[in-house]
Parts: C-alpha cells; structure tokens; sequence
C-alpha cells in the first residue's frame, strides 16, 4: 500500500509541478483535483510506511524473488537452447528421410515386384512334387531373394550417403 501511494504522490506532484511551471493559466479545476490527491496519498504514504524490520524483510523477500526469476530465467534459457538443439537434430534427420525417400524409391518399388513376383512360385513349389521342379523353383526363389538383397543393399548405401551428404555440409 505504501508503495502504491507513494508513486500516486510523486506521480502527481511531478505532473502538477510541470503544469504550473508551463503553462500560463492553471485552472482551478486542476488544483481541485491534484491538492487532494496529494493530501490523501501523502498522509496513506506517511501511515503505512513500513518499519524498519519490515521494509528489510520486504527487501529480502523481493531480492530472492528476483534470485529465483533469475534462476528460472536461466534455467529456461538453457531448456530453450537444448530444445533448439534437438530441433536441429530433427531437422536433420527429416532431410535424411526426405533424401532416403527420394533416392531409394526405384530401389524399393523393385523389391516390393520382386516380392510379388516371388509368390508364385513359392505356392507351386509347396505343390511340387518332381525332384527337378522342386530344384528349378527353389533356384528361381533364390534367384529372387538374391535380387532383393542386392536392392536392399543398394538402398543401404543410399542411407549411408544421404546421412553423410546432411551431417557434413
């Protein structure tokens, strides 16, 4: 309270002050207005001045008010920058995808028809009962799944190149 009424004051004397001493005409009207004001929050500002224990007390509380914002604002500081950080690294790794994504496409979409192409003759060789086609579909299995390797490496390679291509600029 002490604080409040003290600035309405200092306030109210200062721009009272400034209007005498620049203007030419000082209404009563503004003289009605700010002798009061003045009167009033002088006499709140001179009984609720707070004693000295007190205003100590409020020092403290307010300085380590301010310790604590201080220590928050640091804190929030340093939790911003880590999160920026991490958002860097996010960035990063969605380029890396974006690149992957890209460049692997053909390489997929291979596997994937070498996959339904695979199908078939997996369901014949189950049925199979020769020797020689039960020979032939399991080379052209093979053939298959070696095809889906190599593709699968490729992309692999790809991987490697697009991470290195965004890690090192």
């Amino acid at each position: 309270m002490h604080s409040k009424a003290s600035f309405v004051f200092w306030l109210t004397l200062a721009l009272y002050l400034v209007t005498l001493f620049t203007v030419t005409y000082v209404g009563v009207y503004l003289t009605y207005i700010a002798l009061p004001i003045l009167v009033i929050s002088g006499l709140i500002m001179k009984c609720t001045k707070p004693k000295p224990e007190v205003q100590k007390l409020y020092n403290d509380s307010k300085s380590a008010a301010t310790q604590a914002l201080v220590g928050t604002s640091n804190f929030l500081d340093s939790v911003t920058e880590g999160l920026s950080e991490f958002n860097k690294s996010l960035e990063a790794e969605n380029k890396i995808y974006e690149l992957v994504r890209e460049r692997t496409k053909a390489y997929k979409d291979k596997v994937q028809s070498l996959k339904v192409e695979k199908i078939p003759f997996e369901m014949k060789l189950s049925h199979a009962e020769l020797g020689s086609e039960k020979r032939n579909l399991q080379n052209e299995i093979e053939r298959i799944d070696r095809e889906i390797e190599l593709n699968n490496k490729h992309i692999e390679q790809i991987k490697i190149a697009c991470e290195l291509e965004v890690i090192t600029p």
